[in-house]
């Protein structure tokens, strides 16, 4: 058959190969979000990525969940090549297709982007087509036995929501994640700062946030650190600057206190020598 696209805005699309078929997929989609590149089962990340130039493996479909096994794979050309296994394939009965299917995973990829999948998929230009090589057709999506589609979507969001929290504790963990941590915490610390203090700095520190969103600074690189040190440098003066606060606030507390301490002291001499006039 002719190549077909394969569309993303579903959780997973059904294909009619038989046990030991075979599935070429070609194509990729751009992020223009962090410059990543996707194929069906790779990541391709540009020199200017954190970490710079690199290859993860994870693309836009996870082939085991669909009952698919990776038979060879080109980053370079973005063709790759599946067989069917004929084995349990979760990530369908999940998203209520028959087996085999295409189980998209662009919410696992969003979330270790730090990103909605909305925002995600928004980013992506591109297509990938799939080529049935036995001759078979793509078919509508199929119920799946319901208690058994229950029972796998549990396990498939249990399975996802693990890849997900290893992949966010691994990105807070990463120099990208450090540095962003400490811009967010240098907001934070200004939005309560005085005005006086906090006007010049905040629109530095956001143009920084976004730069660093934006893949525009390598968090390892000299230059990330630089950056990484002066935002260190603004959050000890925001500390700085706090202390001083405080402590103005409890000086002047304190001489409230004290003056209305010494008032009542001198009222009630006054009104114990007034009480010995009197007396006498």
């Amino acid at each position: 058959m002719p190549p077909v696209p394969v569309p993303i805005d579903q959780p997973a699309v059904h294909v009619d190969v038989r046990p030991g078929g075979e599935l070429i997929l070609r194509g990729s989609y751009y992020s223009n979000l962090d410059g990543s590149e996707l194929d069906a089962v790779t990541t391709t990340w540009p020199k200017d990525a954190p970490g710079g130039d690199s290859r993860d493996v994870g693309g836009i479909f996870d082939p085991g969940l669909g009952g698919f096994r990776v038979a060879s794979r080109d980053p370079a050309t973005h063709e790759v090549h599946l067989r069917a296994t004929g084995d349990a394939a979760p990530g369908c009965s999940a998203a209520g297709v028959a087996a085999p299917c295409l189980v998209v995973r662009t919410t696992v990829a969003a979330r270790s982007r730090l990103l909605t999948k909305d925002e995600l998929t928004q980013s992506l230009k591109g297509k990938i087509e799939m080529e049935i090589v036995a001759p078979t057709v793509v078919a509508t999506a199929a119920p799946a036995i319901p208690y058994l589609g229950i029972a796998a979507a549990i396990g498939v969001a249990i399975t996802v929501g693990l890849v997900a929290i290893r992949a966010r504790k691994k990105r807070q963990s990463s120099p990208y994640g450090q540095l962003l941590a400490l811009a967010g915490r240098v907001q934070d610390k200004l939005r309560g700062a005085d005005v006086v203090v906090a006007a010049p700095l905040g629109r530095a520190v956001e143009t920084a946030t976004r730069s660093l969103k934006a893949g525009r600074v390598d968090p390892s690189s000299a230059e990330g650190k630089r950056v990484a040190a002066v935002l260190l440098r603004v959050e000890s003066k925001l500390d700085a600057h706090a202390a001083e606060t405080r402590a103005e606030q409890e000086r002047e507390a304190a001489d409230e206190l004290v003056r209305e301490v010494e008032s009542a002291l001198e009222a009630a001499e006054e009104a114990a020598a007034i009480g010995a006039r009197t007396s006498k």
